[in-house]
């Protein structure tokens, strides 16, 4: 896979962040599948959506995810994070 992980990332999570909720430990793990599903229907492999995902997911408490769940758009930052994320997944 080549270094366009990054727009793919950036543009499928912004579609992502629109369908998918989280809350108690199973909807925390449903939306972790949902995303890593929409990512590699995005153009993703497997295996680097689920890094892309775990590595965001792992520093993130439930409020916190429900927080991003629940805008409709990134932030530059998590823009930035799920760059740094697809580049970091790539290359490990």
């Amino acid at each position: 896979m080549s270094r366009r992980v990054t727009p793919i990332v950036a543009s499928v999570v912004a579609i992502a962040v629109l369908g998918t909720a989280c809350g108690d430990s199973r909807s925390r793990q449903r939306a972790r599948t949902e995303l890593v599903d929409q990512l590699v229907a995005g153009g993703l492999e497997r295996p680097v959506a689920d890094c892309v995902v775990e590595g965001f997911f792992v520093v993130r408490n439930d409020a916190e995810l429900r927080d991003f769940f629940a805008r409709d758009e990134l932030t530059e930052a998590e823009r930035a994070e799920f760059a740094e994320l697809g580049e970091d997944c790539l290359d490990g």
